[in-house]
This record gives C-alpha cells, sequence and structure tokens, in this order.
C-alpha cells in the first residue's frame, strides 16, 4: 500500500507551507495598514486645513476689518495669518507680528496661480506643523491666508500603526522561534522514542539470540568433532572433501555464533583505556598479508600520542571488521588509507577505501543486525562496530561511499575529557 505523504506531501511541509503563508498575510496587512496611516494623516490635516480655511474666509467676508478673527480659536491651531501680495501680514494671532514681513515665498502661488499649497514644515521652535496657504476673497481683494496646524494628533495614528507593525511582526518572530524550538524538541523526541524502540527490539533479540545461540553451540561441537575425526579416518585432509566441507562450514556457523554471542552480550562501561595508534597498527599488521595478496596499497598516517577509553581488544575487533570489508570491497586491487586525528576532545579515525562502494538505498541500513548486501555475510560486523564504539562513548558513521569508494569515520574519546 503506499504511502499517502508520498502523493500529497509530508504533513510537516505542509504545515511549514501554512505557517509561512499566514505569517506574510499578517505581515503584509500590517504594513499595508502602516503605509495607509501616512497618507491617511496627511488627508485628515488637509481636511481640517480646508475646513478652517472656510471658516476664516466666511468670518473674513462678514468682517473686513479682521477684527472677529481674534476670538478663532481650535486645539489644532498653532496659529494663522493673512498676508498681502508682498507678503506683509494683515493680520495674526500673534498680534505683535502684524505689519511685518514673512521671509519665506510658500505664499506666493496663491497669488500668481491661485492655488493652495500645503505640506509640513518646522517652527522656530523646532515643533513640526502642517502649513497651508490658500486664498481669500474679503471686500474685492485677495490674501493668502497661512494656517498652521499641530499634527499630534495625525501623528498619533502614524505612531499607532507603526506599533502595530512592531507588535505583529513581535508576535510573528516570537511565533517562529518558538516553532523552531518545538520542531527540534519534537525531532529530538522522535529520535530518543526511536533509539528507544530499537534498543528495546536488541534486547528481545538479544535475548533470543542468546538462547539460540547456546543450544547450536553444544551439537555444532559435536558436528565439527565427528566431521573433523572422519578427515582422520579417510586420511583425506582436503576442504573439497565433503568431511572437509562440513568442517569449513560448522567453522563459519561457529563464527556466527561467536559473533551472535558478542552481539548480544551486554557490555560494561569501558574502565579501561588504549593507545589507539597501537591499536590501529596491530589491526593494519593482521590484514597486511591479505592486502599484499590482493595487490592494495595500505597507508597510514598516525597521531602516535592520542589515549582512548575502551579496551584495545574489542577495538581492534572493531577496526579489523572495517578492515576486511574494505578489503573485500577491493577484490581486483586498490588503495587503503587510514588516518587519525585529534578533533574537539576526541580522537577520529577515517577509513578509506577505493572499492566498488555501498549501494545508495543501503546508507541507512549498514549498521542494522543481519542485514548485508554480501551472499554469505552474516550482516553482525558492523552492528558489533557501532555496539562496542557507543560502550566507549564514541560514533561511528558511514561519511561517504561511492563507485570511487567509501569513507567511514569512528570518533572515540579522549581519557580525560
Amino acid at each position: 500500500m503506499k504511502d499517502p505523504t508520498s502523493r500529497y506531501g509530508s504533513p510537516a511541509l505542509w504545515l511549514l507551507a501554512a505557517a509561512i503563508f499566514l505569517s506574510s498575510l499578517l505581515g503584509w496587512f500590517a504594513a499595508d495598514q502602516y503605509r495607509n496611516a501616512i497618507p491617511l494623516a496627511e488627508e485628515n490635516l488637509r481636511g481640517l486645513s480646508l475646513s478652517l480655511s472656510a471658516a476664516v474666509e466666511t468670518l473674513a467676508v462678514k468682517d473686513p476689518s479682521l477684527f472677529a478673527l481674534k476670538d478663532f480659536r481650535t486645539r489644532d491651531l498653532a496659529y494663522l495669518a493673512l498676508l498681502d501680495r508682498d507678503g506683509k501680514i494683515l493680520y495674526h494671532s500673534n498680534n505683535s507680528l502684524v505689519g511685518t514681513t514673512v521671509p519665506d515665498q510658500r505664499f506666493v502661488p496663491v497669488f500668481s496661480s491661485a492655488e493652495t499649497v500645503a505640506g509640513r514644515t518646522r517652527l522656530g521652535t523646532g515643533e513640526e506643523i502642517y502649513e497651508s496657504n490658500s486664498p481669500v476673497h474679503s471686500s474685492g481683494q485677495v490674501m493668502a491666508l497661512r494656517l498652521a496646524l499641530h499634527t499630534y494628533r495625525a501623528d498619533a495614528v502614524i505612531r499607532r500603526a507603526r506599533l502595530d507593525v512592531f507588535v505583529v511582526f513581535s508576535l510573528l518572530t516570537t511565533a517562529w522561534i518558538m516553532g523552531v524550538f518545538l520542531y527540534r524538541f519534537s525531532l529530538r523526541a522522535e529520535a530518543h522514542r526511536q533509539e528507544m524502540t530499537r534498543r528495546e527490539r536488541l534486547a528481545q533479540l538479544g535475548e533470543m539470540g542468546a538462547a539460540i545461540a547456546h543450544e547450536i553451540r553444544n551439537p555444532l561441537s559435536g558436528i565439527k568433532g565427528y566431521a573433523q575425526l572422519l578427515q582422520e579416518t579417510t586420511g583425506c585432509q582436503d576442504d573439497g572433501d565433503p568431511a572437509g566441507l562440513i568442517v569449513a562450514e560448522s567453522l563459519r556457523l561457529e563464527r556466527l555464533v561467536n559473533d551472535l554471542l558478542v552481539f548480544v552480550r551486554t557490555m560494561p562501561p569501558p574502565v579501561s583505556s588504549a593507545r589507539i595508534a597501537d591499536v590501529l597498527h596491530r589491526s593494519l599488521d593482521m590484514i597486511a598479508a591479505d592486502a599484499e595478496g590482493q595487490s592494495i596499497t595500505v597507508t597510514a598516517d598516525l597521531v602516535d600520542h592520542l589515549q582512548v577509553r575502551g579496551n584495545g581488544d574489542e577495538l581492534q575487533q572493531v577496526f579489523l571488521n572495517l578492515f576486511r570489508n574494505a578489503l573485500q570491497a577491493m577484490p581486483g586491487g586498490g588503495s587503503l588509507h587510514v588516518r587519525l586525528r585529534s578533533e574537539k576532545g576526541a580522537a577520529v579515525i577515517e577509513i578509506r577505501d577505493t572499492g566498488h562502494g555501498i549501494p545508495e538505498q543501503e546508507w541507512s541500513r549498514v549498521f542494522v543486525p543481519f542485514v548485508t548486501t554480501r551472499a554469505r555475510g552474516t550482516g553482525l560486523g558492523l552492528a558489533i562496530c557501532r555496539k562496542i564504539v557507543e560502550q566507549c562513548g564514541g560514533r561511528i558513521q558511514l561519511v561517504a561511499s561511492s563507485a570511487n569508494g567509501t569513507t567511514f569515520s569512528v570518533m572515540l574519546p579522549l581519557c580525560g575529557k
């Protein structure tokens, strides 16, 4: 039965896409509100200035002496002034300025083209205001009405929109941080659950394997003994002889039983230490003859002084398994390179061969017990390696594999680290 997620995608991807869409929508909405708040505030100021201009013009028409303007007050009005064509102030909220001339030319378009000129400017006190210059008709003459409006109420709209943007983006950022944290927490919980499931499965397998191994060992020893006796009786020591084949297969089964017992055995935490370079040298010496027979060049770049936690004999078994796997991957010759270095409180051993590589679909299962790509393999070698290395507090992993070769990495904690 096909997994439905293969057609419609992973639920996590759908959830991520929905989160990105909603975040983008909220961000766009907040930014759009802020963009609209600026012209809205300016439009409010413009509408207010038009209303006040109409009111002032009405008063100026009713009272050409402009005396009625002295009581014209609103809380949004900073000041108002009426100017003639030369910029002379005919009326001003501050009576002491009447008769003076304004230094700027912002009122000129009122007389030249009869248009209203409005915009923000700054007073000498430093306050920013909204100033409009518009024409006013009174007693047959045209005057320029200058209104200066406080902008704090309009600016409050902009500040509120800016605050809303800040709040929305702060909440989105917090939500994403919490989402990433929860996602990583769920990944760790899932990895822990899988590890506990794996250990439980291995424990059950260990109990069953130990019982089977013990039951097989005794009759197997008898079969091997009788086959060897038959060889001696017949005087035929050829491995192609039926008795010789029985002995060879018995020895293979015996190795399988021994590997199974090693795999299911509960190992105590290591209390000893080993000079890892010496372990590697011994392991390389043990495969030297086989490597020479297969025309395989072996090179080693080893740091001598590194001392790691672990049993030397068990670590030797790890590297012998890895080296023999490398030799089996190069039946037509090649090269095997071993490198030992120190990195962040650990000894890192890289084992690289030029063999045929491991199929990509098998990468995730190379350390799973009883999984092997060889016809006569047991699938326990790398599983045992992983168990020994992890028992030492280290890590073993397949770094890379292709048609040009395979690289394994073993990391072992240094003593005192």
